[in-house]
Parts: structure tokens; C-alpha cells; sequence
């Protein structure tokens, strides 16, 4: 698998932190992956190595949670961020 996603970020001309609509498209759909952050934050604990990235990371996404692959700019998709999770 490592050498697959090297061999497409090779294939790539820029960074998709530099593409702005990348951003929201990826934000409307982000929701999905909390759970499984939560399952490795979960496998990290058990094995005992810090949590916190995941936890985080999972608890960043939930704020998109609300809009559920819903089209959005990327105004709003920032937006989310700063708002509860639960909105």
C-alpha cells in the first residue's frame, strides 16, 4: 500500500491543500471517518501509546457531522469547525 500512495502523490502536480475546492468536497464526506479514528485511538490505547491525535482528529470531523455529504464552500466547511459538533 505504501508504495501505491507514493506513486500517486509522484503522480501529482500540486497539493491538495492548495486546491481550494478540494477542501469542502472532502469536509462533506470527512464524517465517515471518525469512527475509525476512534477504533485506532482505541487499538493505541490497548496497546499503550497515546490517544490524542485520533482523538482529535475524530472529534474534528464530527463537526461536519451535521452536514452529511452536503454541497458547501469552503467558507462554510471552515465555519463548521468552530461550531458544536452536535448543529
Amino acid at each position: 500500500m505504501e508504495e501505491e500512495l507514493l506513486d500517486i502523490a509522484r503522480g501529482r502536480t500540486t497539493s491538495y491543500l492548495t486546491e481550494t475546492a478540494y477542501f469542502p468536497k472532502t469536509a462533506a464526506r470527512a464524517w465517515r471517518w471518525a469512527p475509525e479514528l476512534r477504533e485506532a485511538a482505541r487499538a493505541l490505547g490497548d496497546a499503550h501509546l497515546p490517544t490524542a491525535l485520533m482523538d482529535a482528529s475524530a472529534e474534528a470531523l464530527d463537526h461536519w457531522g451535521a452536514i452529511k455529504d452536503q454541497p458547501l464552500g469552503i467558507a462554510e466547511a471552515l465555519d463548521r469547525l468552530h461550531t458544536d459538533p452536535v448543529d
